[in-house]
This record gives structure tokens, C-alpha cells and sequence, in this order.
């Protein structure tokens, strides 16, 4: 009997020691799920960030600005003198859609600033008719023309940025604000799309917002043009 019984025994007792082998897996399973939930929290945040996603448009970085801020523009004319005229300009620092540095300030000579927001019907259809006066010359010798893009959103039409201008064969360079629109603010313009027109020694000649025509354009830019 006793014989009989370690015989009968040891079947069952392989039996469970072969159900036991698999257990050991668990922790590399676990390990397993923990970096796919980290990858996926690390494409979330990836996705989230201002200007970035699948859409290809590059993540916008602070922009770091020196010297005074102008003060508000007053729109609708506010009823008196726009306080900037004759006010250097501040200079910002920023990068342009290739991630390449890009800075305005008031060393860089007569220019026009020109903030365009993605969604705004103004600036989307003030961008091609000065795209056409560029190529047509218009621009004066010694004068400069960059632009802004703010106020940038993946929740409004038009987006991104950079398909929109690049498909405008848009070719003034453009620093990409950022989320907090600071070089919009920096420049006192709330609203689009937003001028300003810069002399020679870096101060504020004139502020203005909405579509302008081309024979305004041209009209402020020549007293901007070096004698």
C-alpha cells in the first residue's frame, strides 16, 4: 500500500509543477502593459502641445522679448493719437516654422510688421493681394517685410499656420508666436491682421489694423524708404 501510494502521488505532484511554470510571466507582462500606457500618456502630451500634433506644425516656443512693450493700439482709432507713434519698438525673439532663430527689433531698419491669425477671413484674403504687390515689386529698396503668426489654434479652421502661407507661396519670413501671443502683446495690437510700420531708427511711424489697401500700403511704406 504504502508503495502503491508514492506512485499515485507523483503524477499529480508533476502535474502541479508544471501549472506552477507559467506564473514567473506575470511581472514581464506587467512591465510590458506599464510602457505602453507611459508611451501613450508620452504621445498625449507630444500631441498637446501648441502648435504640434499630427499635423506636422512644428512646437512653438517662448517668445523672449527686450525692452518696452507699446501700448495698446486704440481700436477703432479711439478717438485721438496712437500713443506709440514716435515709441521704439521692442525686440522679440522667437524661431520661424523651420525652427530656425528669427528676432524683430528696432535695429533691423525701416520695415512693415504684419500679425496674421490662421482663421481670420482678413488676413486670409489680405495675404495673397500683398503676396502679388511683393512680386510685383512693390516693396521699396531698404525696406523690410515680416510677419507674425499668432494667435495660432488646432481647434480653429484654416490650421496649421504654414500649410496656409505655404500654399499662398507666402515669402516674407514669419516668426511663430507663442501660445501667449506675446509678440502680439509686445507690439500692443489685438486684433487682425495688424500693421506696423517702422522707420528707420526702429520707432513706430504708424499702427494700423484690418485689410489696408495696396495704394495706402504703398503710400506709408515710401516715407518709410531711406532717402
Amino acid at each position: 500500500m504504502t508503495q502503491r501510494s508514492r506512485t499515485s502521488r507523483t503524477p499529480r505532484r508533476q502535474q502541479l509543477l508544471e501549472t506552477k511554470r507559467p506564473f514567473p510571466l506575470i511581472p514581464v507582462v506587467i512591465a510590458g502593459i506599464v510602457v505602453l500606457v507611459l508611451a501613450a500618456i508620452l504621445a498625449v502630451v507630444l500631441a498637446g502641445r501648441d502648435g504640434g500634433g499630427s499635423s506636422g506644425e512644428p512646437a512653438r516656443v517662448p517668445v523672449k522679448v527686450t525692452g518696452q512693450a507699446l501700448a495698446a493700439y486704440p481700436e477703432g482709432g479711439g478717438g485721438g493719437t496712437d500713443p506709440a507713434v514716435g515709441v521704439a519698438i521692442p525686440t522679440v525673439n522667437g524661431v520661424t516654422f523651420d525652427n530656425s532663430p528669427m528676432s524683430i527689433g528696432p535695429s533691423d531698419g525701416p520695415m512693415v510688421v504684419i500679425f496674421l491669425a490662421h482663421w481670420c477671413p482678413h488676413c486670409q484674403a489680405e495675404v495673397p493681394r500683398i503676396q502679388d504687390w511683393l512680386n510685383a515689386g512693390g516693396l521699396p529698396t531698404g525696406v523690410k517685410l515680416v510677419s507674425v503668426a499668432t494667435s495660432t489654434s488646432s481647434t480653429q479652421p484654416n490650421y496649421p499656420p504654414s500649410a496656409w502661407l505655404k500654399r499662398e507661396n507666402w515669402s516674407p519670413p514669419v516668426l511663430v508666436d507663442d501660445a501667449k501671443s506675446t509678440a502680439l502683446q509686445a507690439f500692443g495690437m489685438s486684433s487682425f491682421p495688424a500693421f506696423v510700420f517702422v522707420d528707420g531708427s526702429g520707432k513706430v511711424v504708424v499702427r494700423t489694423t484690418g485689410e489696408i489697401a495696396i495704394d495706402q500700403l504703398q503710400a506709408i511704406v515710401q516715407q518709410l524708404a531711406p532717402k
